[in-house]
């Protein structure tokens, strides 16, 4: 996948969910921690924090299917589509 269609990707995803991401607390500090390691230049770190959070919204949306859950009912709450 190029830069570019990652670029497009996130892009099309903020402007489709940017209300309910932005309502999502992190933990205290978090903001600070991730500007240092942009500013150590930290990729690896980075890109760990990246997969970690893919995988653990790959494992939630598993256990919602294995649950039985089906798409959230209009209006209401439920995981972000890609």
């Amino acid at each position: 996948m190029s830069k570019d269609a990652i670029r497009a990707f996130l892009e099309q995803m903020q402007a489709q969910h940017a209300d309910r991401i932005d309502a999502i607390d992190l933990p205290e500090g978090t903001r600070a921690y991730v500007e240092e390691r942009v500013a150590a230049g930290d990729v690896d770190t980075l890109l760990f924090m990246l997969k970690l959070g893919y995988l653990m919204g790959l494992q939630s949306g598993f256990a919602a299917g294995v649950s039985g859950e089906g798409e959230p009912e209009s209006g209401g709450s439920g995981p972000l589509q890609a």
